[in-house]
């Protein structure tokens, strides 16, 4: 037999666990997340700032809302992708101890991962992204014109940089997963139990 579900248990038990961390921590700041970001204003609000300079409190101010508006969003992403980093690390568990039912389940979740990241990729850039460049434009409107400059066109390149990030970080595993176990030949690397 083949060591391959054994070595893609543990990478999925390790991929599932780091990402329920992240978005366990994520979600776990999310109600604070307001008040932090206010914090973070008022500190910056009673530095000194150069003559021309935007107010960075006021900007910390609108994010502030801006976060308590998406809100929603943050929770049903954050909770779907803990929901799939679960699932993983069940799955991760069933290749590791190499059961039948491992390979229908891994097809599946790779399937179901792959389907569900066009509708995070859209939250992202098309609902989220907007509303905090909204922030960023008000911000640098009253900035140096050359440094004003440069934040337009990072800003152009941020849904760009955001696709590319989950493409990169969320697409190989997911295809790994469907390739692999979707052979004919991983059945005879797998054990069905009485």
């Amino acid at each position: 037999m083949r060591k391959t579900p054994v070595v893609l248990g543990v990478l999925s038990m390790v991929f599932g666990g780091l990402q329920v961390l992240m978005t366990g921590i994520g979600l776990a700041s999310a109600p604070f997340s307001k008040q932090m970001i206010g914090g973070m204003g008022k500190a910056f609000s009673g530095l000194p700032k150069q003559e021309g300079q935007p107010d960075v409190g006021q900007m910390f101010d609108k994010l502030a809302k801006l976060t308590d508006e998406l809100k929603l969003y943050t929770y049903l992403t954050g909770f779907a992708m803990l929901a799939f980093s679960i699932t993983l690390i069940i799955l991760g568990w069933l290749l590791y101890k190499r059961r039948a039912q491992a390979r229908p389940f891994s097809v599946a979740w790779g399937a179901a991962a792959l389907a569900y990241l066009p509708v995070q990729l859209w939250v992202q850039v098309k609902i989220i992204l907007p509303r905090t460049q909204e922030v960023t434009r008000s911000m640098i409107q009253n900035m140096d014109p050359n440094a004003s400059g440069v934040m337009q066109g990072f800003e152009g390149l941020q849904g760009t940089l955001t696709v590319a990030f989950y493409l990169i970080c969320y697409t190989p595993f997911p295809l790994l997963l469907i390739w692999l176990m979707g052979r004919q030949s991983a059945k005879n690397d797998l054990v069905a139990v009485p």
